[in-house]
């Protein structure tokens, strides 16, 4: 049987403590504290001792932020709690393994590459890559684009549970970039199940019409996605004939970024 596990301490009030922030994270210590993934408000309210009407509204005011998820009668820890606690230990050492790889992707290919993490609903670019060659796609460091419609995020989303990217899915939507864009969540989860088979993902111009590309996961130890590494380029020149090279090349470096990073 699942127990949830919480020693919420008392503390001192004084004039410095902030009543409302203290709830807050004792509702957070109950999350990092039980062995299962998800709780309901009844649960929350019993182990901190707070009213259910309090607890609500906190878990409320999180999940707009993205630090927590809630689907249907239930809450588990958001995206961004997950990578705030990832930026300072492992984002630093996930751009100096991955950098190597980057540039050897990026010469052996002659297009662009990309590092992206998972950030608040949406892929977030942490390194590029560009290609040398006159005609290219690339992306600034820092920009962002839609999980949806691109393949560094169904590289994301296709080790996610499906409660998570229907959560992530209801809070960023589907919007459509093109006639290529996959809109609705049925054919969002059905490609994502393709990508854990084939361990890539591929934007077929789906996120802006001529341009081509095809990522994969960097996974922890427990197969959950750190970031996704992805090369792109004009389908002018790069297209589904590049598709078996360019895949194995990036599941290689993958795989060799993980082991370096610690995880098997």
């Amino acid at each position: 049987m699942h127990r949830i596990i919480a020693n919420v301490p008392s503390r001192k009030r004084d004039i410095y403590y902030i009543e409302v922030l203290g709830k807050t994270l004792d509702i957070l210590d109950v999350f990092g504290r039980s062995d299962r993934r998800r709780l309901s408000l009844q649960e929350i309210s019993a182990v901190t001792k707070l009213n259910k009407n309090t607890v609500f509204r906190i878990l409320y005011t999180l999940a707009e932020h993205g630090y927590i998820l809630k689907e249907k009668h239930s809450y588990g820890l958001g995206p961004k709690f997950g990578e705030l606690s990832d930026i300072r230990l492992h984002r630093r050492d996930l751009l100096s393994t991955a950098s190597l790889h980057l540039d050897a992707l990026r010469d052996q290919f002659g297009e662009t590459v990309n590092l992206g993490v998972l950030d608040n609903g949406s892929i977030r670019y942490v390194d590029v890559r560009e290609s040398q060659a006159r005609m290219r796609l690339a992306e600034r460091v820092g920009a962002s684009d839609p999980l949806h419609s691109t393949a560094l995020g169904k590289a994301h989303l296709a080790y996610l549970s499906s409660d998570d990217v229907k959560a992530l899915m209801k809070q960023a939507g589907m919007p459509k970039h093109t006639p290529r864009t996959l809109t609705t969540l049925s054919s969002l989860l059905a490609e994502l199940q393709t990508v854990r088979q084939l361990g890539y993902a591929v934007d077929r111009e789906e996120s802006m019409l001529g341009a081509f590309c095809v990522a994969v996961p960097i996974l922890d130890s427990q197969g959950l996605p750190l970031a996704a590494i992805s090369v792109s380029g004009p389908t002018i020149r790069f297209d589904e004939s590049k598709l078996p090279a360019v895949s194995q090349a990036l599941l290689k470096s993958a795989k060799e970024i993980q082991k370096k990073l610690g995880h098997s």
